[in-house]
Protein backbone atom coordinates (compact mmCIF):
# COMPACT_ATOMS: atom_id res chain seq x y z
CA UNK A 1 0.00 0.00 0.00
CA UNK A 2 1.26 3.16 -0.78
CA UNK A 3 0.01 5.41 2.23
CA UNK A 4 1.56 9.36 1.73
CA UNK A 5 2.22 11.10 5.28
CA UNK A 6 -0.94 11.42 7.26
CA UNK A 7 -0.15 14.66 9.56
CA UNK A 8 -3.45 14.18 11.63
CA UNK A 9 -5.94 11.55 13.14
CA UNK A 10 -8.65 11.48 15.45
CA UNK A 11 -7.11 9.43 18.29
CA UNK A 12 -4.14 10.27 20.43
CA UNK A 13 -1.71 12.75 20.39
CA UNK A 14 -2.60 13.41 17.04
CA UNK A 15 -6.03 13.60 17.54
CA UNK A 16 -8.66 17.10 17.62
CA UNK A 17 -7.58 18.14 20.87
CA UNK A 18 -4.04 18.33 19.79
CA UNK A 19 -4.24 19.52 16.01
CA UNK A 20 -3.56 23.21 16.11
CA UNK A 21 -0.31 22.46 18.09
CA UNK A 22 0.40 19.76 15.08
CA UNK A 23 2.43 22.28 12.53
CA UNK A 24 2.31 25.81 12.34
CA UNK A 25 -0.73 25.48 9.47
CA UNK A 26 -3.18 23.87 11.71
CA UNK A 27 -2.22 26.42 14.56
CA UNK A 28 -6.10 27.81 14.02
CA UNK A 29 -7.56 24.62 15.18
CA UNK A 30 -6.75 26.20 18.61
CA UNK A 31 -6.72 29.80 17.74
CA UNK A 32 -9.76 30.29 15.34
CA UNK A 33 -12.76 32.23 17.06
CA UNK A 34 -15.06 30.68 14.04
CA UNK A 35 -14.48 26.95 14.23
CA UNK A 36 -16.53 23.93 13.41
CA UNK A 37 -19.06 22.19 14.18
CA UNK A 38 -21.08 23.47 16.70
CA UNK A 39 -24.44 22.86 18.54
CA UNK A 40 -27.77 24.16 17.03
CA UNK A 41 -29.22 25.22 20.09
CA UNK A 42 -33.54 25.70 19.00
CA UNK A 43 -34.20 28.51 21.62
CA UNK A 44 -30.61 30.37 20.59
CA UNK A 45 -31.30 30.31 16.93
CA UNK A 46 -32.43 33.29 15.10
CA UNK A 47 -35.44 32.90 12.85
CA UNK A 48 -35.08 34.92 9.63
CA UNK A 49 -38.25 36.67 8.23
CA UNK A 50 -37.24 37.00 4.54
CA UNK A 51 -34.43 33.75 4.65
CA UNK A 52 -31.81 33.76 1.80
CA UNK A 53 -32.75 31.91 -1.32
CA UNK A 54 -31.38 28.30 -1.48
CA UNK A 55 -31.43 26.55 -4.99
CA UNK A 56 -30.17 22.94 -4.98
CA UNK A 57 -29.16 21.66 -8.29
CA UNK A 58 -27.49 17.87 -8.68
CA UNK A 59 -27.89 15.64 -11.48
CA UNK A 60 -26.78 11.95 -11.88
CA UNK A 61 -23.08 11.98 -12.51
CA UNK A 62 -19.54 9.70 -12.51
CA UNK A 63 -17.44 10.00 -8.75
CA UNK A 64 -14.20 9.23 -7.94
CA UNK A 65 -13.93 7.54 -5.15
CA UNK A 66 -10.70 7.40 -3.11
CA UNK A 67 -8.89 7.62 0.46
CA UNK A 68 -8.12 11.24 1.75
CA UNK A 69 -6.22 11.04 4.44
CA UNK A 70 -8.32 9.57 7.02
CA UNK A 71 -11.26 9.36 4.85
CA UNK A 72 -12.88 8.20 2.00
CA UNK A 73 -14.14 11.29 -1.01
CA UNK A 74 -16.27 11.47 -3.68
CA UNK A 75 -15.02 13.69 -6.98
CA UNK A 76 -17.26 14.75 -9.32
CA UNK A 77 -16.86 14.11 -12.89
CA UNK A 78 -19.23 16.83 -14.04
CA UNK A 79 -18.80 20.22 -12.13
CA UNK A 80 -21.40 22.33 -12.98
CA UNK A 81 -23.65 20.73 -10.56
CA UNK A 82 -24.03 22.29 -7.28
CA UNK A 83 -26.11 25.20 -5.55
CA UNK A 84 -27.15 28.84 -5.38
CA UNK A 85 -27.04 30.54 -2.27
CA UNK A 86 -27.76 34.20 -2.01
CA UNK A 87 -27.64 34.80 -5.59
CA UNK A 88 -24.03 33.17 -5.59
CA UNK A 89 -23.30 29.96 -7.58
CA UNK A 90 -21.66 27.13 -6.11
CA UNK A 91 -20.12 23.78 -7.40
CA UNK A 92 -20.17 20.56 -5.68
CA UNK A 93 -16.22 19.82 -5.61
CA UNK A 94 -16.09 16.51 -3.28
CA UNK A 95 -18.14 15.11 -0.44
CA UNK A 96 -17.96 12.73 2.83
CA UNK A 97 -19.10 11.43 5.31
CA UNK A 98 -18.86 11.57 9.00
CA UNK A 99 -20.05 9.16 11.75
CA UNK A 100 -21.96 10.07 13.99
CA UNK A 101 -22.79 13.45 13.18
CA UNK A 102 -20.28 16.73 13.56
CA UNK A 103 -23.38 19.05 14.25
CA UNK A 104 -25.66 18.26 16.81
CA UNK A 105 -29.08 19.85 17.04
CA UNK A 106 -30.11 20.28 20.59
CA UNK A 107 -27.04 18.55 21.81
CA UNK A 108 -28.54 15.48 19.60
CA UNK A 109 -26.33 13.56 17.41
CA UNK A 110 -27.11 11.95 14.11
CA UNK A 111 -26.45 8.49 12.91
CA UNK A 112 -24.52 10.05 9.88
CA UNK A 113 -23.79 13.43 8.54
CA UNK A 114 -22.36 13.91 5.31
CA UNK A 115 -21.16 17.24 4.06
CA UNK A 116 -21.04 18.44 0.35
CA UNK A 117 -18.12 20.54 -0.40
CA UNK A 118 -18.54 23.65 -2.74
CA UNK A 119 -16.46 26.28 -4.06
CA UNK A 120 -17.59 29.54 -6.24
CA UNK A 121 -15.25 31.33 -8.53
CA UNK A 122 -14.24 33.64 -6.16
CA UNK A 123 -12.39 30.79 -4.03
CA UNK A 124 -15.16 30.71 -0.89
CA UNK A 125 -16.47 27.50 0.46
CA UNK A 126 -19.89 26.29 1.35
CA UNK A 127 -20.61 23.15 3.08
CA UNK A 128 -23.61 21.44 2.87
CA UNK A 129 -24.76 19.34 5.46
CA UNK A 130 -27.22 16.52 5.62
CA UNK A 131 -28.05 14.11 8.58
CA UNK A 132 -29.45 10.87 8.01
CA UNK A 133 -31.11 8.70 11.29
CA UNK A 134 -30.16 4.85 10.42
CA UNK A 135 -33.57 2.86 9.95
CA UNK A 136 -33.97 -0.80 7.86
CA UNK A 137 -34.55 1.17 4.68
CA UNK A 138 -33.07 4.48 3.40
CA UNK A 139 -31.34 7.00 0.66
CA UNK A 140 -29.91 5.18 -2.08
CA UNK A 141 -26.16 5.19 -2.09
CA UNK A 142 -25.75 2.71 -5.17
CA UNK A 143 -22.80 0.27 -5.06
CA UNK A 144 -20.96 3.05 -3.13
CA UNK A 145 -21.63 1.37 0.40
CA UNK A 146 -19.43 -2.29 -1.09
CA UNK A 147 -16.61 0.08 -2.40
CA UNK A 148 -16.33 2.10 0.38
CA UNK A 149 -14.39 -0.57 3.06
CA UNK A 150 -12.31 -1.97 -0.21
CA UNK A 151 -10.95 2.24 -1.23
CA UNK A 152 -10.00 3.35 2.37
CA UNK A 153 -8.08 0.01 2.67
CA UNK A 154 -5.11 0.75 0.04
CA UNK A 155 -4.40 4.59 -1.12
CA UNK A 156 -3.46 3.02 -4.45
CA UNK A 157 -7.39 2.21 -5.28
CA UNK A 158 -9.64 4.28 -6.90
CA UNK A 159 -13.24 3.10 -7.98
CA UNK A 160 -15.65 4.98 -10.78
CA UNK A 161 -19.13 5.13 -9.41
CA UNK A 162 -22.18 6.77 -10.87
CA UNK A 163 -24.59 8.86 -8.28
CA UNK A 164 -26.94 10.99 -7.89
CA UNK A 165 -26.81 13.23 -4.56
CA UNK A 166 -30.32 14.17 -5.49
CA UNK A 167 -31.04 10.53 -3.69
CA UNK A 168 -29.34 12.02 -0.58
CA UNK A 169 -31.82 15.64 -0.09
CA UNK A 170 -34.46 15.48 2.33
CA UNK A 171 -37.72 16.70 0.35
CA UNK A 172 -38.16 19.74 2.46
CA UNK A 173 -35.26 22.11 2.02
CA UNK A 174 -35.64 24.31 5.59
CA UNK A 175 -32.12 25.30 6.69
CA UNK A 176 -30.03 26.14 9.22
CA UNK A 177 -27.00 29.00 8.36
CA UNK A 178 -23.71 30.08 10.09
CA UNK A 179 -20.44 31.00 9.12
CA UNK A 180 -17.67 28.38 10.22
CA UNK A 181 -14.50 26.21 9.28
CA UNK A 182 -13.64 22.88 7.91
CA UNK A 183 -13.96 20.56 10.40
CA UNK A 184 -10.42 18.31 9.36
CA UNK A 185 -7.56 20.31 9.32
CA UNK A 186 -5.93 22.86 8.29
CA UNK A 187 -9.51 24.19 9.86
CA UNK A 188 -9.32 27.40 7.53
CA UNK A 189 -11.97 29.71 8.49
CA UNK A 190 -14.38 31.60 6.28
CA UNK A 191 -16.78 28.73 5.31
CA UNK A 192 -20.49 29.29 4.80
CA UNK A 193 -22.14 26.26 6.59
CA UNK A 194 -25.93 24.95 5.42
CA UNK A 195 -27.25 22.35 7.39
CA UNK A 196 -30.31 21.09 6.75
CA UNK A 197 -33.07 21.38 9.18
CA UNK A 198 -34.71 17.66 7.94
CA UNK A 199 -32.74 14.23 8.43
CA UNK A 200 -33.26 11.97 6.13
CA UNK A 201 -32.60 8.32 6.55
CA UNK A 202 -30.16 5.34 5.83
CA UNK A 203 -30.52 2.07 5.52
CA UNK A 204 -28.84 -0.30 8.55
CA UNK A 205 -26.68 -2.35 5.99
CA UNK A 206 -25.08 0.53 4.45
CA UNK A 207 -24.57 2.32 7.69
CA UNK A 208 -22.88 -1.06 8.51
CA UNK A 209 -20.64 -0.41 5.53
CA UNK A 210 -19.63 3.00 6.24
CA UNK A 211 -19.37 2.37 10.14
CA UNK A 212 -16.82 0.06 9.07
CA UNK A 213 -14.44 2.54 8.01
CA UNK A 214 -15.87 6.35 9.33
CA UNK A 215 -16.83 5.53 12.66
CA UNK A 216 -15.68 8.40 15.08
CA UNK A 217 -14.66 10.86 12.61
CA UNK A 218 -16.48 14.11 14.19
CA UNK A 219 -14.40 16.41 15.54
CA UNK A 220 -15.69 17.90 19.19
CA UNK A 221 -17.98 20.72 18.92
CA UNK A 222 -16.85 23.93 19.01
CA UNK A 223 -17.28 27.09 21.18
CA UNK A 224 -20.36 29.09 19.25
CA UNK A 225 -18.50 32.04 20.86
CA UNK A 226 -20.39 35.16 18.98
CA UNK A 227 -21.99 33.99 15.81
CA UNK A 228 -25.74 33.74 15.26
CA UNK A 229 -27.04 30.75 13.17
CA UNK A 230 -29.73 31.40 11.36
CA UNK A 231 -32.76 29.55 10.40
CA UNK A 232 -34.46 29.76 7.27
CA UNK A 233 -38.31 29.16 8.89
Amino acid sequence: MSEPLVKWSYQGDKGPHYWGHICDEYEIAKSGKNQSPVDIHMEKVMEVQESLPLELNYKPTTYTVRRVENSVHLFPENKEQGLTFNGKRYNLIAFHGHIPSEHTLNQEYFAIEWHLVHMNEAGERLVLAIWMDEELEGSDFGELAEIFPQVFANFGIEKQISLDVSNLLPEKRAYFTYHGSLTTPPTFEGVTWIVLREATTISQEDFAAFQEVIQDTNRPLQALNDRDIHHSA
